[in-house]
């Protein structure tokens, strides 16, 4: 199946999808009070659903009120149970399929994915892929191969009767027939369990491509560029930018982390601005698609997930308020609450989203429920980074005011982006190099997900320390009018607005750890 007669069914399957959600968008209450009965019915001989009435709940309503919110760590017995084989504990069976992931706050997560919830997951790439054949045509998207930077195929047993693996992997596994044809970098590639020989492999294959779609996350692909011009260069093919390589790309298919971030530093490497879908996946459900020309992520509420949404200055309540889709306020920040049918019950999915626009219902990822930094897909939290600033002044005699850490996003000329930790020292370090090692070497060893992106240096290069004057931290609380023990620093940010205005209030008095002057933050400073 290729071509012109595959783009003209994908273009068919396209129209016909946007007509089912017009109709789903029309009435989404009603879709998601289908979505929880039908859930409800399924799980309610379960272990689960017996300890929780499921047998009595006949409305929203009911449902809430026999079902707390709960978090990871408050799913986990159950979920070991049910890792371990024990049939009907959270869903109909046992699960086969489970997923790892590295959570944000409470660290690796084991996520069950029964052929229900996988369907759904399979839904979503559907869905992208639908979009973007509307924004490119689906006989330009099917004749060439379509890039997909993901996860190893590869599964690993995690009991007598379940395996576990990365969720993408696990999609890329089990393609459509009809697309595997056109799956890049292939199965071989994707079965490769060491992620630079992976990425290795892929340049080498998309070196040779004429690639009509890329998807992935927006760091790693950044990465990738750098991988495949370098393969160019060493089989003697200079080209001015990527572009050149693959003339008929024209859509990108990503999430993660936010786009903006990378949208110069994508434009210098394929000489052009790419068509773009946004996703919002996670591994507990794939949540959002971006499915229209204004923007935005639109809720997906034929997924078999039941969503709850609560306000963000509800969270750490006992009881706190639980709204649905037809209650939820445009622009207030919710945390994302999800019921799904890998067993997940009121789940704490751990984001935060601003719902922008409604008919239909558009969101925008606004964080997480704690403080992090996740720039690069390593999910630091203030603890982590606490605990690694106290190691590095212990073992380097070092005392220190105030700090906070942001993310240094990749350039043109520097691929890999990281951390910098911008530090006002009352005692500066004994050791300057041991102490931005020991700093590294410990959120390493803390944070599953960071050590990957520092491996080798491909995902991300080693963190920076900047050394802001005395008295820095202060100015810049009394200007933003944030003096007082009610204010504190934020330990930790996703973008760079601390961390610019922090840099412009040190002058010329910022200089790198072991350094007298920084350069590179000249220009920041006088802007």
């Amino acid at each position: 199946m290729i071509g012109r007669p595959a783009g003209s069914l994908l273009d068919w399957c396209g129209r016909r999808r946007r007509r089912q959600l017009e109709r789903i968008w029309r009435d989404p209450a009603a879709t998601q009070e289908a979505t929880l009965r039908r859930l409800v019915a399924t799980a309610r001989d379960t272990e689960f659903g017996l300890a929780h009435g499921f047998r009595g709940i006949r409305s929203v309503a009911d449902y809430q009120a026999q079902v707390p919110v709960r978090d990871y760590a408050q799913h986990k017995p159950w979920l070991e149970r049910a890792a371990a084989g024990e049939e009907a504990i959270v869903w109909p069976g046992r699960c086969r399929d489970w997923v790892k992931t590295s959570g944000t706050t409470s660290g690796d997560k084991l996520i069950p994915v029964t052929p229900e919830a996988f369907a759904g997951h399979r839904k979503g790439g559907w869905d992208a892929l639908l979009r973007a054949a509307a924004l490119v045509g689906g006989g330009g998207l099917m004749g060439g191969p379509m890039l997909f930077l993901g996860g190893s195929t590869a599964l690993r047993p995690l009991g007598p009767t379940s395996q576990v693996g990365d969720l993408s992997g696990l999609v890329a596994s089990r393609l459509p027939w009809g697309f595997r044809g056109r799956y890049s970098p292939g199965t071989a590639c994707a079965g490769i369990t060491d992620w630079e020989e992976r990425l290795a492999a892929i340049a080498a294959v998309a070196a040779t491509q004429d690639l009509r779609l890329l998807s992935g996350m927006p760091s790693w692909l950044v990465i990738l560029f750098e991988r495949v011009a370098r393969q160019c260069e060493a089989g003697g093919r200079r080209l001015r930018d990527l572009g050149q390589l693959w003339p008929e790309l024209r859509v990108l298919i990503h999430g993660g982390v936010a786009f903006a971030p990378y949208a110069q530093v994508f434009e210098e490497w394929l000489g052009r601005r790419l068509e773009r879908v946004e996703v919002y996946p996670a591994s507990e459900g794939f949540v959002a698609v971006q499915t229209e020309a204004a923007g935005g992520l639109t809720l997906m509420l034929d997924y078999g997930i039941f969503y709850e949404f609560v306000p963000v200055e509800d969270l750490g309540r006992a009881t706190p308020r639980r709204h649905t889709v037809a209650e939820v306020e445009l622009g207030r920040p919710y945390a994302v609450v999800m019921s799904t049918p890998a067993g997940l019950w009121s789940y704490a999915l751990g984001d935060t989203v601003r719902f922008t626009a409604r008919e239909p219902l558009r969101l925008a990822i606004t964080g997480r429920t704690r403080h992090y930094v996740n720039a690069f897909g390593e999910n630091v939290i203030v603890e982590e980074v606490e605990r690694a600033l106290v190691r590095a002044c212990r073992r380097t005699e070092a005392e220190t005011v105030e700090f906070t850490v942001a993310p240094a996003f990749p350039t043109a000329s520097e691929p890999r982006g990281g951390h910098e930790w911008l530090i006002e020292f009352r005692v500066p370090p004994v050791e300057p190099d041991d102490f931005a090692r020991i700093l590294d070497e410990t959120l390493a060893s803390l944070n599953t997900d960071y050590r990957t992106k520092r491996a080798g240096s491909v995902g991300m290069v080693a963190p920076r320390v900047t050394v802001l004057p005395a008295g820095t931290f202060h100015r810049w609380m009394q200007r933003a009018g944030r003096l007082g023990d009610q204010h504190k620093v934020a330990r930790v940010t996703n973008d760079r607005t601390m961390a610019t205005a922090l840099l412009r209030e040190g002058g010329e008095g910022v200089r790198a750890l072991g350094a007298d002057h920084v350069a590179r933050h000249a220009a920041v400073v006088k802007t």
